[in-house]
């Protein structure tokens, strides 16, 4: 999906519906299995937390360069969770390698 600017990425992402915990699982046992669409499914399914994170930003920080990198975020995310163990929620360990993105996006801010 591409966006033409942040503000654009805001809006669409509102639109996204979110998944439940078995769609989820079931999307991450396709995934393990070697499914690239339920991968993608699941990154698009996780969009709206992208952008719940991104609208807190500063607005000089909120880019499509900073929109980007988050969403490369929650790819590496997906890529490392482990869906089917229930110590932790898969939004709070996006939640860390999002603010770990957008902190050095800041940081990276000339």
């Amino acid at each position: 999906m591409l966006f033409i600017s942040a503000e654009d990425f805001l809006s669409k992402a509102n639109n996204i519906p979110r998944i439940s915990r078995d769609e989820e699982k079931s999307l991450a046992l396709r995934m393990k299995n070697g499914d690239k669409e339920a991968r993608q499914m699941l990154i698009y399914s996780y969009l709206p937390s992208v952008a719940f994170h991104v609208r807190r930003v500063p607005q000089s920080v909120r880019t499509l360069h900073t929109v980007y990198a988050c969403i490369g975020s929650l790819e590496r995310a997906i890529d490392k969770f482990n869906f089917f163990q229930d110590s932790e929620s898969f939004t709070h360990h996006l939640s860390r390698y999002l603010r770990q993105c957008i902190t050095a996006c800041i940081a990276d801010r000339p």
